[in-house]
């Protein structure tokens, strides 16, 4: 029987105490419960790879591949997990997820996005809400890498991550894009806060009481961006002049022109999910918090009466922008994730 995401019972929620409010639910999101001694420990207990995976443009992708000690008699499945704007495959989430998904059996891969973590070096281009290709490539390796064919395939994207999946998987329903051979395996998929109608996002950063993460997404992002244009020595002077102060001004003079748009409209259009979220044919589950500072939550009630069956949207009264931090310090979309996938390959 075909899992149902309708039917699926989330985890209780019981939040923070302390950490009230979409703000400090955001800027104190919990950690990993694991130190660097236990999370060594585990890894002596998987078998860890790295796979380079070629896209387009000449770039180069970098898949961290951690198998549990159980896949070789039983691969219940694997899960490809895609980090956020300014993340990569070391980022804390990308790491509790893994634990948590290692510790019930299933495989994951980590990826590093363009121009992010160990993909930072091999790739001329960089990483934005539209890569959905990225993630059916990275699927279709999986699919390749995990040869039995019985064995499901789920995905989780956090932030803009989560837009990339729910784009690349509306891409794929809508026939806009070829799906990978092994699309039969493909499911369930978790968006978490992604950014589905990025100039509804764009237009809500431009409030002055944001200024704080703007300041601070732009410090990241120019970062990385120096290393990137440092390749791309047509692309120099993108960094001349006054430093953006928004994320629209960023997008407006260094990812427009960096991934080959006109202007940051034309990225946010061509590049958000909600456009395609009606075609997604996969079961998928996006978790939202009403109280997001980032991301509007009208984003998703204005695209929910519109969303095919397999998909859900599952609002929670607090949570910030992917924090979700519990009671006792834990993230909730641990214990979902978890649960989530547990339920869905029994």
């Amino acid at each position: 029987m075909t899992f149902s995401v309708h039917r699926f019972d989330p985890p209780s929620f019981r939040p923070h105490r302390w950490r009230r409010g979409g703000h400090l639910q955001t800027l104190l999101a919990p950690r990993s419960s694991l130190r660097a001694d236990d999370w060594k420990r585990l890894q002596q207990q998987i078998h860890s790879r790295k796979h380079r995976l070629p896209v387009s443009g000449g770039d180069t992708l970098v898949l961290h591949d951690d198998e549990p000690k159980t896949w070789q008699t039983n691969p219940r499945g694997s899960v490809l997990l895609l980090h956020g704007i300014c993340g990569c495959h070391a980022a804390d989430y990308m790491i509790r997820f893994s634990q948590r998904l290692l510790q019930i059996g299933i495989r994951t891969f980590r990826l590093d996005m363009r121009g992010c973590g160990e993909s930072i070096e091999l790739c001329r281009g960089i990483t934005h809400a539209g890569r959905s290709e990225d993630v059916l490539a990275s699927l279709q390796l999986i699919g390749q890498l995990t040869e039995d064919t019985s064995a499901p395939i789920g995905a989780i994207g956090t932030s803009l991550g989560g837009n990339q999946l729910l784009r690349a998987a509306g891409r794929v329903g809508a026939g806009l894009d070829d799906p990978p051979a092994n699309w039969d395996r493909i499911g369930p998929l978790l968006a978490i806060a992604p950014p589905v109608d990025l100039q509804a996002c764009s237009d809500h950063m431009e409030s002055w009481t944001l200024r704080f993460y703007n300041r601070y997404f732009i410090t990241q992002l120019l970062d990385r961006a120096k290393t990137t244009l440092q390749m791309r020595e047509e692309l120099g002077n993108l960094l001349d002049g006054p430093t953006p102060k928004t994320l629209r001004q960023f997008d407006r003079r260094i990812t427009a022109p960096m991934a080959g748009f006109p202007d940051e409209r034309a990225y946010y259009a061509s590049s958000s999910a909600n456009v395609v979220t009606q075609h997604i044919s996969v079961p998928t589950m996006i978790v939202a918090a009403k109280d997001d500072p980032l991301v509007p939550v009208r984003s998703f009630t204005e695209i929910e009466a519109r969303l095919p069956r397999p998909v859900r949207v599952l609002t929670m009264p607090t949570g910030g922008h992917h924090g979700f931090s519990q009671h006792d310090g834990t993230a909730w979309t641990d214990d979902l994730v978890a649960k989530l996938f547990n339920e869905a390959w029994p």
